[in-house]
């Protein structure tokens, strides 16, 4: 004979796993919630026989309903209830729903007799875990409860997790979290930051998933370590909001600066402008370790904020854009198609600078393939300049060993712009052979801020009608 559906709910996840263990001993099928919440989404999911759940939980207060209340609103048809509490309660009044009785917590045999005429099943029947696929919004029932209930139910399967910023995965065998992905990250990572969502639904259908463990430990270990992460990223966020909102670069600082790894690969990355969220994205450390490091650096003077992308300025005014249009329409080299070309030369970190701000300027898009691996000239971005006229904003990083390379990518150029003193000899020498001109930026501007978007703007207008004012 199949063993009645129970549905288990109490707020103290102890209590619910010894009730569990001492119900599933005698062959009853026992589902788990520890919260209003999740009992909600389970009952409406799933047709129980009965419903057990404790006092605290079951009856209204002045804060809301209880759950009696809730799924009598929620249900068509409610499944008996049975109010558990202590012994010396047991016998007092109802919550005065029909279908309620009370019993005390620790009376088996008791709870076993409401049971039976629902089909309990006879004892030593091993219990078999529900095969249905069950959903569950994040909005009503966080991730972390779901977790102690898969856990205390000895689960085996899968929980999808979507939010609005993308989906993941978290495999379970027995109870045990054996792996977990989310976007691009994995294992404790991936877990910690699905367990900070709020919005979103997540999905458990059950099996043998055949994966690789990648997690250890117990769940309430894992989860108990987790939360305090998602609570330390939190407060962290407050602190370092002034970094989340800029583009941000790494500098030098001084030789006798004590780093930690975490700092040291921060450093790293930060040597091309990144945003935070793509920074925790690829980094392989837990978010508050980045966010911590960042903190630090920032008070060491070791980043630069370059403002946000998003943030357009205009190259010129609109009663100036004719003239500029037709600048950069004569400045296109006879016998090369495609757009006319500048050519922006600097060291290669000075180069990340001026390409992020290049990409403030308004009508301005990224160049096809994004910045090389390897220090050799490339497109950084495209300038529309309206009626089918566009400047491609070329960029050389001034690295000896690739100046062999340099002619290929000035030739057809319309001028190069140096930004700094990199090389020197060798990017004359380059330049002298296909005929280019160069103009120094510091001989117009002094010392140039290259991360701002003004003075960016001004040195492109510049740059095009530089043959013609003598400049270069």
């Amino acid at each position: 004979m199949q063993g009645s559906r129970v549905l288990l709910v109490d707020d103290d996840v102890e209590a619910l796993a010894t009730l569990a263990a001492a119900l599933r001993l005698r062959g009853v099928r026992v589902s788990l919630a520890n919260g209003l919440r999740m009992a909600c989404e389970r009952a409406r999911a799933g047709a129980y026989d009965l419903v057990l759940a404790s006092r605290a939980v079951a009856e209204s207060t002045e804060q809301g309903m209880g759950l009696f209340d809730l799924l009598s609103v929620d249900l068509v048809s409610v499944p008996p209830l049975l109010l558990l509490c202590d012994s010396d309660d047991a016998d007092t009044a109802s919550t005065g729903l029909a279908n309620e009785k009370r019993i005390a917590r620790d009376d088996i045999e008791g709870i076993l007799r409401h049971i039976t005429p629902v089909g309990l099943p006879p004892v030593g029947i091993p219990t078999v875990s529900s095969l249905a696929v069950s959903e569950h919004a994040l909005e009503n029932a966080a991730l972390a409860e779901l977790f102690l209930v898969l856990s205390e139910e000895l689960r085996s399967g899968t929980l999808t997790v979507t939010t609005p910023k993308g989906s993941g995965e978290i495999r379970w065998v027995n109870g045990d979290i054996f792996d977990a992905v989310y976007i691009r990250l994995e294992g404790r990572k991936a877990l910690v930051r699905m367990l900070g969502e709020r919005v979103g639904s997540a999905t458990f259908a059950p099996g043998a998933p055949a994966i690789m463990r990648r997690l250890h430990g117990s769940t309430p270990t894992l989860l108990a370590e987790a939360r305090a992460l998602v609570e330390r990223t939190r407060d962290l966020y407050g602190i370092a909001e002034p970094l989340l909102a800029n583009m941000l670069m790494a500098v030098e600082g001084l030789a006798t600066d004590v780093l930690s790894e975490v700092e040291q690969h921060v450093l790293s990355r930060l040597r091309v402008p990144s945003m935070v969220d793509d920074l925790l994205d690829e980094l392989p450390h837990m978010d508050a370790a980045i966010v911590e490091s960042l903190l630090r650096l920032d008070g060491l003077g070791r980043i630069k904020h370059l403002g946000l992308a998003s943030l357009r300025v205009q190259l010129c005014g609109p009663d100036q854009m004719h003239l500029l249009r037709a600048s950069a329409a004569r400045a296109k080299s006879p016998g090369f198609s495609g757009a006319a070309r500048l050519v922006f030369a600097a060291t290669p970190a000075r180069l990340a600078v001026f390409g992020h701000t290049v990409l403030s300027l308004a009508d301005t898009f990224s160049g096809p393939d994004g910045a090389p691996p390897v220090p050799v000239p490339y497109v950084v971005a495209t300038i529309r300049l309206g009626d089918g006229v566009e400047l491609d904003i070329v960029a050389l990083p001034l690295v000896p060993v690739y100046a062999p390379l340099w002619p290929l990518a000035l030739a057809g150029a319309t001028l190069l712009v140096r930004l700094d003193e990199a090389a020197s000899q060798a990017l004359e020498e380059a330049c002298a052979s296909v005929g280019l001109a160069i103009l120094d930026a510091r001989a117009v501007f002094g010392a140039l801020e290259e991360s701002s978007a003004v003075q960016v703007a001004s040195l492109v207008r510049t740059a095009l009608d530089a043959e013609g004012s003598g400049l270069a």
